[in-house]
């Protein structure tokens, strides 16, 4: 391929990429600036501008003008011809990746409303699977492919331009001897003309040079100033913090003053009590000698009142020797050397008392038996209602049915919950997505009716083993009068059509049964109706 066809090629290329450029920038919703998306695109857009100034420069040095300085043909080896073949496949892996992106984008765009926009993940979605299909690479970020490749093609087209620029590539062209002045002075005036040309394009990308200067400075100090703002806050909340943290700690220090002066003040306390306790100790102490002092003193008094008293059959005092004089009296008397031993008919008067009182309540208790039991038969007799039969064999038999359908409804509930199935996506299993989910589907409502039933097993059988749970009865008043007209009716041959009522005194109301004829019933009806 011919250099002027790679130019037209490389054009056309980025021509189709500044267009889907601008369909997906439409297809974004608003506020998206900052997304990578939007980011990758505005980088595209500005790739696509310096290939364009490198196209211009190719184009301003190749032959077919006789102007001075323009080579009459060129000539460049198989290198560069792979180089720019290279440069032609890399434009067409990104116009692809940008024309999948876009027509994904459309279908999505088509069912919303015109004022909506699609978000840059359900693009960077898209983008993904275009970039793994077209660059052939699983897992791979496609915007750095894309960049990537743009940087591949900027560079050669650079490297094309400076090497041109240079005559790297000039074929050697056949003087002429004399060209005409009118030729030489349009040839010059033509290089003029397009060094001017050069000379604003290069002036115009230093004017856009500067305006992202511009932007960039600005941006850089709007974030400069809110970097400002951010440090003066967490200035004003670390002042905030350490005024909170040194009011704290002053409490703490007057709560801990006022803890060691409370503490201060109870161990003097203590003190003094522990002196008012001592002092109660040893006014006990001595109070505790001086009723020893006294009951000595007591017990003294009563041997001898004893030893004077003449009254036979009471007591009788034998005195005896020292040899009896610590083992038999320990107490008051051991002074006085004698021992007091009961009389015998006081011994037997007193076992006397003890039989009679023990008689006494043997009478007592016999006597209230009797009693009770005379009021126990007076009591009419307790009626004990017959246990209905229970169906279904024995209780043991049904109770231990039930337990192992727990227990085996328990452990499947445990199986599924510890053995989770996740429903297959990748396609590998024959069954589809759907039919496992229903398959699943089917499998819960099924335990759930199971666990029904064994719920109102349960009851039942709950039920049937308490006493009296079920009662059956007669319904005197029913909520529902198609039942008590099915009930009246079930009693004889004629139809309940209906009741009328009339007024009358409490207590004397009654119950009149009127069978009627067709006719007469319609008689009624249109007395009652008039």
């Amino acid at each position: 391929m011919q250099l002027a066809d790679h130019i037209r090629f490389t054009q056309s290329a980025l021509d189709c990429m500044a267009v889907e450029v601008g369909r997906l920038r439409l297809f974004l919703h608003a506020g998206q600036e900052k997304a990578d998306l939007a980011v990758l695109l505005k980088d595209l857009e500005t790739s696509c501008s310096d290939i364009r100034q490198f196209c211009k420069k190719i184009r301003r040095r190749m032959p077919g003008t006789d102007a001075p300085g323009i080579p009459a043909a060129l000539n460049f080896g198989q290198q560069v011809s792979d180089t720019l073949s290279d440069c032609r496949k890399h434009l067409t892996w990104v116009v692809a990746v940008l024309q999948e992106v876009a027509a994904a984008g459309a279908q999505m765009m088509s069912p919303l409303a015109e004022q909506d926009g699609l978000t840059a993940v359900k693009l960077e979605d898209v983008a993904f699977k275009a970039g793994e299909q077209i660059y052939g690479s699983q897992g791979a970020n496609p915007y750095e492919y894309l960049r990537q490749s743009c940087s591949i093609v900027i560079a050669t087209m650079n490297k094309m331009a400076t090497a041109m620029q240079e005559g790297e590539y000039d074929s050697e062209r056949p003087q002429s001897k004399n060209p005409p002045p009118v030729d030489v002075r349009a040839a010059a005036l033509r290089a003029e003309i397009t060094d001017a040309e050069g000379l604003g394009l290069k002036l115009e990308d230093r004017e856009t040079v500067i305006k992202e200067l511009k932007k960039s400075l600005k941006i850089k100090g709007e974030e400069l100033s809110e970097a400002n703002i951010r440090l003066s806050l967490l200035e004003k909340k670390l002042d905030s913090s350490s005024k909170d943290a040194d009011e704290r700690v002053e409490k703490i220090q007057t709560r801990l003053d006022e803890t060691q002066t409370l503490l201060k003040k109870k161990e003097k306390e203590f003190e003094e009590t522990m002196d008012a306790l001592q002092a109660d100790i040893d006014q006990l102490e001595s109070e505790k000698a001086e009723l020893k002092q006294r009951i000595n003193s007591q017990s003294k008094m009563t041997v001898d009142g004893l030893r004077g008293s003449s009254q036979p059959g009471i007591a009788s005092i034998i005195t005896g020797a020292e040899e009896q004089k610590g083992a038999m009296m320990s107490g008051a008397g051991s002074s006085s050397g004698v021992q007091v031993i009961d009389s015998p008919l006081l011994t037997q008067q007193i076992h006397a008392q003890r039989l009679c009182i023990k008689h006494l309540k043997n009478d007592n208790n016999r006597m209230k038996a009797e009693k009770m039991r005379a009021q126990l038969a007076a009591l009419p007799p307790l009626h004990v209602t017959k246990l209905p039969s229970r169906d279904g064999g024995r209780p043991e038999v049904l109770s231990s049915a039930l337990y192992r359908k727990t227990e085996q409804l328990l452990e499947t509930l445990l199986q599924m919950s510890a053995n989770m199935k996740v429903v297959d996506i990748t396609g590998k299993s024959p069954v589809t997505p759907g039919g496992q989910l229903l398959e699943q589907t089917a499998r819960l409502q099924s335990l759930r009716d199971t666990l029904d039933r064994l719920r109102d097993e349960v009851a039942e059988h709950v039920v049937n083993q308490q006493p009296g749970a079920r009662v059956s009865s007669d319904f005197a008043t029913f909520p529902s009068t198609l039942f008590v007209k099915v009930k009246e009716e079930k009693q004889g041959d004629a139809v309940l059509v209906g009741r009328v009522m009339v007024p009358c005194l409490r207590g004397q109301e009654q119950v009149h049964r009127l069978v009627m004829s067709q006719s007469q019933l319609h008689r009624v009806h249109s007395l009652l109706r008039n």
